[in-house]
């Protein structure tokens, strides 16, 4: 029988205190400018408690007192988010920034392999517009030109570099994944492309001694790995779930764990933590000591163990979440202490925010505490639904048991930021996670017994062949039919309908309360109706985009469920794919056409011969040369679309075309660009530019 845990409000205290603090770190991503009340209020709070606990009043008062403490805690949340913005602290070097400046910054990470090498740096110091140095912090992504005379960074490395400095943009197409948010809450608002000859590597290295330490351990041990798993696939599978280490696996390999639902186990968490743990305590229990120093320096050992562990493998938020969670039993269980999971949970979380509270907005940190909430209530009650008297038919069903627990916690947030959702995620986890184990114990021992090669060697091999046994099932996985539900598009305000639907479903299972059915029949119901609307609207929209794709032209014309996707003659799929999938997936398309701006093309909607454009009642005319110009063609349209940097001006053009607006693609030199803006802003006509508005937008 698996046991269930209980909810019991008394039992977790932490909880009471992390969803004030988690809704104060929320108010402050919307309400940057309260920081002062946010500081006073808390303070007052924490006085006005001290003054109960000295009065010992509070627990005549105890709903004043509570009170106090959600006060309290709302404020620390906000607070704590405010002041963990860089941009809040003096000397930002954005404060200093120049046409092209000097900067003196410490390597945070390894810089990643590519074109480019990439790294984010803490910034030491910059020149000022007047030629001094100043003292500055902060944090930069850069993108470092390949050179032949600067050793390669690594963590910790100081280099002095000279640059362009810009502000990370915001995405410039609709729906498109928000990089700039994304770096936002990683404190990084700024990024420098520096050219080969523009730095140098001081190699002095001022970098953490442990973390620096961690770091050559680790990628000693990723090249013993790759002495072991001599391809690429097995390699890219075997460091990511041994290591952490995610910058080599390929695309194929990438798509085939995610479309079966088993790249969970290649982002080392609470799963590999939870057999680190399990393999120390094994190993330590061989220690027949009853001595009280002993059971003082277990715990140590144990702690110790699990944050080495998550030290050499990145310190991802699931590891953080998984490492701390783990501590606390191992010190509940030292102290003889019965923990309670859902406090020991909120402990973590509250302790992982107070140190870095724009985890929060984490993808990884998100999915990883509602998969372990899932597992620890779900799993006993999905478990006990049927009773299998075989032990092995037992295992595997509670094995089951737990996929679908953690799949059904997950879910909404897996559709709203994924959009799919892989059928056969239970057969998947039936081969990655027991394998998993194997993986992980033959990994770590093929690593510790590396200084011996012969046993080193004959542990690597059996390692290899798990490792393609199991890449083998997933990629045949992949290729079931109906395997795959894709275009999964919903609103934050659908997610939230959801859990709220799993809560009331929560709760009718424990209390049998047919309010609580009643509530999930309509959360369902208004998830329904929310939908019907959806297609409803998509079913009669019209729509034309213009996308913004570097030095590429790229526009859709939308009619319904359908789409007439038209590019330059050089424009490969790839990059059609990054600028329109997601805007196609979130309007709902099924069918979509392609066509070339230099063809011809028709059908129901749309008109496309040469130079003009006809979209049900909007015509289009595209200038990509001045020849249309000097011919003696003269109508009045819609639109102008301007393409590949022709001479022209724009006059001649509102003289014979007489548009609303005129569109300048990303196939357009800025330098154009900027000459026919003024001649736009001194005739008065509208003008949209692709490359710094982003794609232009048409609904009608």
């Amino acid at each position: 029988m698996q046991a269930e845990s209980t909810i019991n409000p008394r039992e977790i205290p932490f909880m009471r205190l992390l969803l004030p603090m988690l809704t104060g770190v929320l108010f402050s991503f919307w309400m940057p400018g309260c920081f002062l009340h946010a500081v006073w209020t808390m303070g007052g709070c924490f006085l006005l408690m001290l003054i109960f606990v000295f009065l010992n009043e509070k627990y005549q008062f105890r709903w004043l007192f509570g009170g106090l403490v959600l006060c309290s805690m709302l404020s620390f949340g906000y607070v704590l988010a405010v002041a963990h913005n860089d941009l809040n602290q003096s000397q930002h070097f954005s404060d200093f920034l120049d046409n092209k400046n000097t900067i003196i910054a410490k390597v945070n990470a390894s810089p990643k392999l590519g074109k480019r090498l990439k790294t984010t740096l803490s910034v030491y110091a910059i020149r000022d517009s007047l030629g001094e140095l100043q003292p500055a912090n902060g944090n930069l992504l850069t993108y470092l030109e390949i050179n032949n005379t600067s050793a390669q960074p690594v963590y910790g490395d100081v280099l002095v570099l000279r640059g362009w400095v810009q502000a990370v943009p915001p995405p410039m197409n609709p729906y498109q994944f928000d990089y700039q948010a994304y770096l936002h809450f990683q404190n990084v608002r700024y990024q420098a492309f520096v050219k080969k000859d523009d730095w140098v590597n001081t190699q002095i290295n001022q970098g953490n001694t442990v973390l620096r330490l961690a770091q050559h351990i680790r990628f000693a041990c990723i090249e013993r790995l790759r002495k072991y798993l001599p391809t690429e696939r097995e390699f890219s599978v075997g460091a990511a779930l041994i290591l952490g280490y995610k910058d080599e696996i390929s695309e194929d390999v990438r798509n085939a764990y995610t479309q079966t639902g088993a790249m969970h186990v290649l982002a080392v968490s609470g799963l590999h933590v939870g057999l680190i743990y399990l393999f120390l305590n094994f190993f330590l229990g061989f220690v027949k000591s009853k001595s009280r120093t002993f059971k003082v320096v277990k715990p140590i050992l144990l702690i110790t163990g699990i944050w080495s562990f998550a030290l050499l493998t990145g310190m991802s938020p699931s590891v953080m979440r998984a490492a701390t969670m783990f501590s606390f039993i191992v010190i509940g269980i030292s102290i003889k202490r019965y923990t309670n999971i859902y406090n020991t949970l909120a402990c973590s979380a509250f302790f992982l925010l107070c140190f870095n509270p724009y985890l929060i907005a984490n993808v990884g940190f998100q999915l990883s505490y509602l998969a372990v909430l899932g597992i620890v209530y779900f799993q006993p009650r999905i478990y006990r639904l049927i009773t299998i008297n075989h032990p092995l038919g037992d295992n595997l069903w509670a094995l089951m048991a737990v996929s679908i627990a953690a799949q059904l916690a997950t879910l909404p947030l897996s559709w709203y930021y994924f959009h799919q959702f892989p059928v056969f995620f239970w057969l998947a986890s039936l081969i990655v996670v027991p394998a998993a184990t194997f993986i992980l114990a033959l990994g770590v021992t093929s690593l510790i017994l590396s200084v011996i090669p012969f046993v080193g060697f004959l542990f690597g091999k059996l390692l290899f062949g798990l490792i393609w046994v199991v890449n083998t099932l997933i990629f045949g996985i992949q290729q079931l039919p109906l395997g795959l539900v894709e275009g999964i598009w919903i609103s934050v305000t659908v997610v939230l309908v959801l859990y709220l639907v799993l809560v009331m479903f929560a709760w009718f299972l424990k209390f049998r309360k047919p309010i609580a059915f009643l509530l999930t029949l309509i959360l369902l119901l208004a998830v329904v109706a929310e939908y019907s609307y959806s297609f409803y609207e998509q079913t009669s929209q019209r729509k034309i985009t213009v996308y913004h794709s570097y030095k590429n032209a790229i526009a859709d014309f939308i009619s319904g469920k359908n789409t007439t996707t038209i590019k330059g003659s050089r424009v490969g799929e790839r990059q059609v794919g990054f600028a329109a999938s997601n805007h196609q997936g979130a309007l709902g398309i099924h069918a979509n056409d392609k066509a070339s701006f230099r063809g011809n093309y028709h059908n129901s909607s749309l008109f496309l011969q040469q130079h003009f454009i006809q979209f049900h009642d909007k015509k289009i005319v595209i200038i990509d040369n001045e020849n249309l110009l000097k011919s003696s063609l003269s109508m009045d349209m819609d639109y102008v679309l301007v393409q590949d940097s022709p001479y022209l001006k724009i006059l001649d053009i509102k003289d014979r075309f007489n548009p609303e607006m005129i569109i300048f693609d990303a196939t357009n030199s800025r330098k154009s660009i900027e000459v026919w803006k003024k001649q736009c802003e001194e005739i008065g006509l509208v003008y949209h530019d692709v490359n710094t508005q982003g794609a232009w937008e048409l609904n009608f």
